[in-house]
């Protein structure tokens, strides 16, 4: 079947779910509304949403009611919507991740009429695709474990913010897999040159067990729970401890035997999820430092412990992994389980660490928040995924892209210093948003810090020049407004 009578057919299913995919949901909000009387019935919102080079596109749409509760719906594979609400004003925003401008309309909905809005044109104010950057996720979940979506309703979340690939990863399950190999005939974008970019649907597993969650990315790995799980004996056991490495070890020589790349995922969650022997670091490949349940790990909010700094604490630790010589390339994901991301509007505004969380929950989490940007300069497929993946040759960014090299090496890379003491990034950095201020971080430590005008700055582009020596390390942090972030993997030096 070609791709195009394939996108078709995946079309016309979206058409056939119709209020399914895009409905009220009064379970999808933060604060649900009072349930309208069940005298009641729903309008009918329609439209179109295009790119300014005028064609169509998957796009999302959140959905605020007066109350302020948000809710981010989609619309269909080539860009059409038909929002059922039930009666009421609403503000409908159309998004298109951050390299897009925003698009607000307002609507009074009356039971059973029926609204054609005006078409939206969504700007494109960055391409990273057009200079090799690809934007993804690397963990997402459907209802095949405990997510709420279905295959299509998560694929169309990813296309409708922009991202090229992403990895579906139910915990211990593979049953979404096959489903998940089919959205491939899902175009995230038409380019300006008319060129059609297509998403890229990549494999993986959660191992989720007592003792941490793995992923297993690019493989289908699961294991037999009596491989992974501990027996009453063995909790109790003067040797458990023991006993839990071996289990860890026998869990990434399974992913690895079958040609995946291992990861520890969130490693300072709380209770049974984080990961506690870093003594076996060095058998995976990756290790997830932004888990997007939780506040970035920018450092400006967070209390240096507990629930709420968990992706700090885990960056932390990376500087420290990193300063003894064990390269783990660090990823993010935003560990989806709801594409709608339900929020609410007018909630908190002053930041401060103690409610720097709730401040990130009221925003609405969906797909790409993180996004791993990987550097891919030809093919898009398994091969070249997961070889960025591993290699480290991408940065992690829920808003700022940082497109950053010195010479012609990028992050991941090592760069020969050749007598040289000193280097020059090439910078370009862009933040719809604006930019707060950028970060070189050496070997753990911030030694250089840009202060910019947030209100005003959206692009940072002039060299920068920064003391280095052999054995050296450099990574990036872009700070934008409110909880946008973004972090890069790092530049090694040598002599």
């Amino acid at each position: 079947m070609s791709k195009k009578i394939a996108l078709l057919a995946v079309a016309g299913a979206v058409a056939i779910l119709g209020a399914g995919v895009l409905g009220y949901f009064s379970y999808g909000w933060i604060n649900p509304p009072e349930p309208p009387p069940v005298t009641l019935s729903k309008g009918n919102v329609r439209g179109k949403v295009l790119t300014d080079s005028g064609s169509m596109t998957p796009a999302g749409i959140i959905v605020e009611d007066e109350e302020g509760n948000t809710q981010r719906l989609t619309t269909n594979a080539f860009g059409g919507y038909d929002l059922q609400l039930y009666p009421g004003k609403y503000r409908l925003t159309f998004t298109k991740g951050y390299e897009f401008d925003t698009v607000t309309k307002e609507v009074e909905v009356q039971q059973y009429k029926t609204y054609y809005l005006q078409d939206v044109r969504l700007m494109q104010l960055y391409d990273s695709y057009e200079k090799h950057w690809i934007a993804g996720d690397l963990h997402q979940h459907t209802y095949y474990s405990d997510g709420s979506d279905s295959i299509l309703s998560l694929a169309l979340g990813d296309v409708s913010v922009g991202l090229y690939y992403a990895f579906l990863s139910d915990h211990n399950s593979a049953r979404g897999l096959a489903e998940w190999y089919e959205t491939d005939t899902l175009k995230t974008l038409t380019a300006e040159d008319g060129e059609d970019r297509f998403f890229t649907p990549g494999e993986a597993v959660e191992i989720t067990t007592e003792f941490g969650h793995f992923q297993a990315l690019g493989v289908a790995t699961t294991l037999e729970k009596y491989d992974v799980e501990l027996y009453e004996s063995e909790r109790n056991s003067p040797d458990r401890d023991q006993i839990i490495m071996d289990r860890i070890t026998y869990i990434a020589n399974c992913i690895k035997r079958d040609g995946g790349v291992a990861q520890i995922n969130h490693p300072y969650s709380v209770s049974t999820m984080g990961f506690n022997y870093w003594e076996l670091a060095p058998l995976f490949d990756t290790v997830e430092i932004w888990n997007g349940v939780f506040n970035p790990g920018d450092g400006r909010y967070e209390n240096e412990t507990g629930y709420i700094s968990q992706n700090y604490e885990s960056k932390l630790k990376w500087y420290e992994l990193l300063n003894e010589g064990l390269y783990l390339a660090a990823t993010g994901g935003t560990d989806i389980h709801d594409t709608k991301g339900p929020g609410k509007t007018g909630g908190v505004t002053a930041i401060t660490p103690e409610n720097y969380q709730s401040y990130y929950d009221d925003g609405g989490i969906y797909p790409g928040m993180p996004t791993t940007y990987l550097y891919l300069d030809g093919a898009i497929d398994r091969e070249t995924i997961l070889g960025a993946i591993e290699g480290g040759h991408s940065f992690i960014s829920n808003g700022p892209v940082i497109n950053c090299k010195v010479g012609e090496t990028i992050y991941g890379q090592t760069h020969p210093l050749a007598g040289a003491s000193e280097v020059t990034f090439d910078m370009d950095v862009f933040c719809r948003d604006g930019i707060e201020s950028i970060a070189f971080v050496r070997n753990g430590e911030t030694v250089k810090s840009i202060e910019l005008d947030v209100g005003t700055d959206t692009v940072y582009t002039q060299p920068v020049t920064l003391e280095v020596t052999a054995g050296d390390w450099v990574v990036i942090e872009v700070f934008g407004t409110g909880a946008q972030y973004g972090i890069t993997n790092p530049i090694f030096f040598e002599a």
